[in-house]
């Protein structure tokens, strides 16, 4: 059998049951797609793709490419339109199989299904490498949990998934007459994190070999700090790291150094990452939906000018200016910063929810999209919450998290003065038209 692997968040050979299902076969052929749209801008300026998680991907595909030409096998890089790219190679009737991780929450779903469709006679495969449970496990009877608490009750008596072993071999590959791509310029020595599931499994060892785990509770809402939180989330979501293996270093930990309430609270939010995970498969679309999963339409629009200055740090609010400056800068964010920012733009601001995850999208490293939209659902009370949205004090939140004004201070988040708007809304479109906002 002759088996095409396509790769997309499941970046390593470690904990892969994709890729331990295509070895069996007597020929592999694997292939990521660089989608082409992957840096075109949305109706609000956002792309899906910004430069620091690009560079991270970039540097977690050479990695992977590294690992299997040691095992004789390579990586096939494809710039297209995924569903396209995927019609032509099984065109090519050198397949009879087709295998992936299965896909929660992106635009995926509906090309594998058409597939499906168009190439009866091939199988198509879809295993779980991205969450702690088997989709089996995950059966709710058609109705799925209103909230993460009913969720997690739920499967507090379910087996995790099984850690699967590293193929010791692969088969042969089928090559594939196409344009090589070359992603060593994208490479920028000394940024961190780094790329790769070589670097996740060194961040994983690093900080087992700590004691931040048996602190993790207190530190968890610092907004910097050495090992404030446990950092996993770039390799996580580009699959460079997998659940399963944190939840076994972690239970590794508990075993020499004792469980505690702050070993459990790690557990407790990689249980959120699978809640979020579920829940965009069960809601698919409305997961990007303005109304959410709720279907009701919040009372919000779009100002361009205020979101501009949401992006650029320069909103009355000092915290907030802090945490996008860093945001911009490096394409990291504390889970503290990213509610403090998020609520800023929803209440405080009263922009369209769906620019600020747009936004988050294109900057974060760790993006994730079941995670991010799940949570901007959250605050903008349009998700599966039972508090219908989440408005924080701004001014609060700073004198709690940063008293000493240190995390302002270092990341510039300074006070702008002056009106939000450099024009009258209620005077449009006479009005309007005659500025630019910048």
């Amino acid at each position: 059998m002759s088996t095409l692997y396509w790769l997309t968040d499941d970046l390593r050979l470690q904990d892969n049951p994709a890729l331990m299902a295509a070895a069996q076969d007597n020929a592999l052929t694997l292939v990521y797609c660089l989608d082409e749209q992957r840096f075109t801008s949305d109706r609000f300026g956002n792309r899906p793709i910004g430069a620091h998680r690009w560079q991270f991907i970039c540097e977690s595909l050479l990695d992977l490419e590294s690992a299997l030409e040691k095992r004789g096998q390579v990586l096939h890089l494809i710039e297209g339109n995924p569903g396209k790219v995927m019609f032509d190679l099984l065109s090519t009737e050198k397949f009879n199989r087709v295998i992936r991780s299965r896909q929660h929450g992106n635009d995926n779903s509906g090309i594998w299904a058409t597939l499906q469709e168009r190439f009866s006679t091939i199988l198509f495969e879809a295993y779980d490498s991205a969450t702690l449970y088997l989709e089996q496990t995950v059966q709710f009877n058609q109705k799925f949990p209103a909230t993460f608490s009913n969720f997690r009750r739920a499967l507090e008596s379910k087996a995790f998934r099984e850690s699967v072993q590293t193929p010791s071999g692969l088969p042969a590959t089928i090559q594939l007459d196409l344009p090589a791509l070359d992603l060593t310029e994208t490479r920028v020595p000394g940024r961190s994190p780094v790329g790769g599931a070589r670097s996740g499994e060194q961040s994983l060892a690093n900080y087992f070999s700590t004691n931040a785990a048996s602190t993790y509770k207190e530190t968890r809402n610092q907004f910097f700090g050495e090992n404030f939180s446990t950092g996993f989330s770039p390799w996580l979501a580009q699959g460079c790291l997998s659940p399963v293996q944190i939840l076994l270093q972690l239970q590794q930990y508990e075993l020499q150094q004792g469980a505690n309430e702050s070993t459990q609270w790690i557990l407790f939010e990689l249980l959120w990452r699978e809640f979020f995970r579920w829940h965009a498969k069960h809601h698919e679309g409305t997961l990007f939906s303005f109304t959410g999963v709720t279907g009701q339409r919040p009372l919000t629009t779009f100002y361009s000018e205020r979101f501009h200055r949401w992006r650029t740090g320069r909103t009355p609010w000092p915290i907030v200016n802090a945490c996008m400056n860093q945001l911009t800068q490096t394409g990291l964010l504390s889970n503290r910063g990213r509610q403090i920012a998020a609520s800023c733009l929803v209440n405080e601001l009263n922009l369209d929810w769906r620019c600020g995850a747009g936004y988050f999208a294109e900057q974060l490293i760790d993006y994730d999209a079941c995670s991010n939209w799940g949570n901007w659902q959250y605050i903008a009370g349009v998700g599966s919450d039972p508090r219908g949205g989440r408005h924080f004090n701004l001014e609060k939140q700073a004198e709690t998290w940063d008293p000493q004004g240190i995390y302002r201070e270092y990341w510039a988040g300074e006070t702008v003065s002056g009106p939000l708007d450099s024009f009258d809304y209620y005077a449009w479109p006479t009005e309007v038209g005659k500025h630019d906002a910048p």
